[in-house]
């Protein structure tokens, strides 16, 4: 029976019980060679059976199903990391030429030839924007985070965070308050100059054009908080609930707004390696959204900052 519940799930496991109360009614059961059970408690040996192979059936089932979904997983963590390198290469040629293109003079004095390369330019760095997210994605699932912790200064990871992504600002009203003597923070800069890189294209990517996209970083609570809040589409909780999972996309979203549902997975990631946490919060749709990281503070932050800028 349990070998019939391994390999085939309820309906075989319930088949061989039936054939084993069928066997221990007829060769064990007085009257012997008959069907027929006279003792209230071989019945009940009968029934607990049934029960058994319906019970072993379903988790066999659930087992089997897990099993299948490893080995779906897996397989889509080696195609899609098969697929990115060989996407990256061509991309980062396309990106390379289309920047020399956009800077030769032939090009510069035409208007329709400038925006058309400016246009391959701006679409293969979106592209390759994805492929990076799927390789780290892929990364992250197969080997983990390996943080290379140091001291580090909120303000220079928000600077660079904003210069990485100056391009795609553009088009926003950029506003950046940075609390004056802001501790310093134990964390792998680049990791969490990173995650904040996909917090602000978050805010970009779900806010109308010339709005304003606001980036703050002030101790609160034993913690640095350094958050970025937009002016756009918001979430409701059923969506925040969702947020932070690998590969969720709003339905409002999916139709309209390009993305592969992996940035605010990878923030995450990322920001709990260095020991922090990830905030969401807004008011409702339509009502605009603010994520936050938070950095905690080591136990005495104002000594261990004197000997930090010391070294």
């Amino acid at each position: 029976m349990l070998y019939a519940a391994i390999r085939g799930g309820i309906v075989p496991a319930v088949v061989a019980a039936l054939a084993a109360i069928a066997a221990s009614a007829f060769f064990f059961y007085p009257p012997i060679f008959s069907l027929q059970v006279h003792n209230p408690i071989h019945l009940i040996d009968l029934v607990l059976f049934i029960v058994v192979a319906v019970v072993t059936g379903a988790l066999a089932t659930d087992l089997r199903r897990a099993r299948m979904r490893e080995q779906a997983d897996a397989l889509r963590e080696a195609l899609i990391g098969s697929v990115s390198h060989e996407l990256r290469t061509p991309l980062s040629s396309i990106v390379g030429s289309a920047s020399v293109l956009a800077k030769s003079p032939e090009i510069e004095k035409d208007a329709r030839l400038s925006a058309l390369v400016q246009g391959v330019h701006d679409e293969a760095t979106r592209l390759n924007d994805q492929i990076q997210n799927l390789l780290d994605a892929t990364r992250i699932s197969s080997e983990g985070i390996r943080p290379r912790i140091e001291w580090a200064d909120p303000a220079d990871i928000v600077n660079a965070a904003v210069d990485r992504k100056r391009a795609m600002l553009a088009e926003h009203r950029l506003e950046v308050a940075v609390s004056d003597n802001l501790p310093l923070i134990q964390v792998d800069p680049m990791l969490v100059e990173k995650a904040l890189g996909q917090l602000i294209e978050n805010g970009v990517k779900y806010s109308p054009q010339a709005s304003t996209i606001r980036i703050t970083a002030e101790p609160v609570d034993a913690a640095v908080r350094i958050a970025v809040q937009d002016h756009g589409s918001g979430f409701s909780m059923e969506e925040r609930d969702r947020l932070w999972e690998r590969f969720y996309r709003s339905p409002r979203h999916r139709e309209s707004i390009p993305g592969s549902g992996l940035g605010l997975w990878i923030a995450r990631s990322l920001v709990t390696a260095c020991g922090g946490r990830l905030e969401a919060f807004s008011a409702g749709v339509g009502q605009g959204a603010t994520l936050s990281l938070h950095i905690p503070l080591p136990p005495n932050p104002a000594s261990e900052r004197t000997e930090a800028a010391d070294e």
